[in-house]
């Protein structure tokens, strides 16, 4: 079990910096939805190389101990509108035997910890599950300024230990 110590130097560790990049946004709440497309699509990168966390695809992949993540929605050059996270959920894929606290991921990213900060949302990722390799879908949920509508984005964030 970790100290407090060990939990506060871990959330105050400079974040993993996460830029996100709306491309077609998607209205959660409408009646209808593009071809019943439900996600907002997007871009994922790091906005500066990390050896914490390396992006491939819409997955991130965290090394333990884990780190906080932050995530920064940015305008792309096919959707110049403002965006702005309002929250995040997790689920952990595979096995449902696991408590809410892991399935839910509660066990590794607390949401107490959870600090939106204008368009920017920070999580910490405390990688406490000892798992082999822990895949987690999350949604991170937005808001289109312009308009107040809501979307998600819904890339995964994998554990593997190498």
């Amino acid at each position: 079990m970790k100290s407090r110590t060990e939990k506060a130097t871990l959330r105050k560790a400079k974040p993993v910096e996460v830029a996100v990049a709306v491309t077609r946004f998607v209205d959660v709440l409408a009646a209808k939805t593009p071809r019943g497309v439900r996600g907002t699509a997007f871009i994922m990168k790091l906005a500066a190389d990390d050896d914490r966390a390396e992006i491939k695809g819409d997955d991130i992949y965290i090394k333990r101990p884990g780190a906080p993540i932050r995530f920064t929605i940015v305008p792309s050059a096919t959707d110049k509108k403002q965006y702005y996270p309002v929250g995040i959920t997790f689920l952990r894929k595979g096995d449902r035997n696991r408590s809410d606290q892991e399935t839910l991921g509660f066990l590794n990213f607390p949401q107490a910890e959870t600090q939106p900060d204008d368009r920017s949302l920070t999580i910490v990722d405390r990688y406490k599950d000892r798992a082999k390799c822990i895949r987690y879908k999350f949604s991170l949920v937005i808001q289109r300024g312009s308009d107040g509508r809501i979307g998600i984005i819904d890339p995964s964030i994998v554990h593997e230990d190498q």
